[in-house]
């Protein structure tokens, strides 16, 4: 199988250092989709109207998608240092034990 060497560059979805307002969620997107950002931000306007998800959707943006220059997302982050906590390492062997107890049946 051929690889073509004038392939274009493959496109990540990031949040944008330029043309951001907030956390560049709705410039990025609009990068990748290849669309102005303010449909974007009109869109997320509108889903904050009726019924209050643009917000919660701008949210989980901005900690899922990583930032220009950023190898990994905030919520990546998170996690990684909540996975080195004794205390996270603890938890999850507790719920493994919880969930590898034998059942019995009545």
């Amino acid at each position: 199988m051929n690889k073509d060497t004038n392939a274009a560059p493959e496109k990540k979805l990031r949040r944008t250092h330029d043309d951001r307002i907030l956390a560049g969620v709705c410039s990025g997107a609009a990068r990748f989709l290849g669309i102005d950002a303010n449909i974007i931000r009109v869109a997320l306007a509108v889903f904050t109207v009726f019924g209050g998800a643009g917000i919660a959707l701008y949210a989980i943006g901005w900690v899922l998608i990583p930032e220009e220059g950023a190898e990994k997302a905030i919520a990546e982050d998170m996690i990684k240092k909540a996975s080195d906590s004794p205390a996270f390492q603890d938890a999850v062997q507790k719920t493994r034990d919880a969930f590898n107890k034998p059942r019995t049946h009545a």
